[in-house]
């Protein structure tokens, strides 16, 4: 038996947990966290998981967060060693407005506190040989010509209707997939060297179908592949290693309802053949 870890932030909200139906189980508990992350935590579970077990689709914990974030634990049991890690799925029904201020303040990097919009939905990521930076309102989050690493991100919107969340995760070299992250959290490593093979965008929540993703996804060797919710994006042979990210949220331009994040699978690669090089 291997075991692998992460940890999972919670804002203060309602988070619906879910096993992605293969793979290896999946225990989640508290992690003592930092000194900010002292929320108050409810329980509510389908009956096997004893508030605690992810063992295939039919499992579900759902945390109430309250009053402060908290750091959540995820255990993966893994048969051998080079497994993949199943992506824990994570739905998000923010509270209120004060959850998305107490977000904002709390994003910082190495050189101190990160400025982002007021509105719209910003990127902050770590760029190899660049360090933590910030871009807004569909800007490049890297440089795709200069072929750096984009190791890790994580998406803020201020502004975000509390009915609607952005879900994310990817897939890292040596790693797998990682847990999804919502809004506010940081996803994939940093300063460890590791690329990120393999990217995927959801929006979630009750409104999700009012509004659709718009952006772009670079990849080693000039490939570039359009964001659309719920599909994983990599390179045409799935080695390429993400390179920059531009990212915007838009009200939905069609009246289609869009489809349960829990039944379509969030596994379908896409890339532009033929990408520029």
């Amino acid at each position: 038996m291997h075991i692998k870890n992460s940890i999972l932030r919670l804002q203060p909200g309602i988070h619906i947990l879910r096993h992605p139906k293969v793979g290896a189980a999946l225990t989640v508990s508290r992690s003592p966290g930092d000194a900010s992350c002292t929320g108050q935590i409810e329980i509510l579970s389908t009956e096997k998981t004893h508030g605690a077990i992810l063992r295939d689709g039919s499992d579900c914990i759902v945390l109430l967060v309250k009053n402060a974030p908290v750091d959540m634990l995820i255990t993966a049991y893994l048969a051998a060693a080079d497994d993949a890690i199943p992506a824990l799925r994570l739905d998000t029904v923010g509270l209120d407005p004060e959850n998305r201020a107490t977000e904002r303040d709390s994003i910082d990097s190495k050189n101190g506190t990160i400025r982002i919009n007021e509105l719209g939905v910003s990127l902050i990521g770590h760029v190899e040989n660049m360090g933590d930076i910030v871009v807004s309102d569909g800007a490049l989050l890297g440089d795709p010509s200069k072929q750096y690493r984009l190791e890790g991100f994580q998406v803020v919107w201020p502004d975000k209707p509390p009915s609607v969340d952005i879900s994310y995760f990817v897939s890292v070299e040596g790693a797998g997939e990682l847990p999804s992250a919502t809004v506010g959290n940081f996803c994939g490593t940093r300063g460890e060297a590791r690329r990120i093979t393999e990217v995927t965008f959801s929006l979630i929540g009750v409104d999700a179908a009012k509004f659709e993703l718009t952006g772009t996804a670079h990849f080693s060797g000039g490939f570039q592949t359009p964001i659309s919710s719920g599909l994983t994006l990599s390179g045409p042979s799935g080695f390429e290693h993400l390179t920059c990210l531009s990212l915007k949220v838009l009200p939905s331009s069609t009246k289609t309802t869009a489809g349960n994040p829990w039944l379509d699978s969030p596994k379908t690669k896409t890339f532009k053949a033929g990408g520029k090089r």
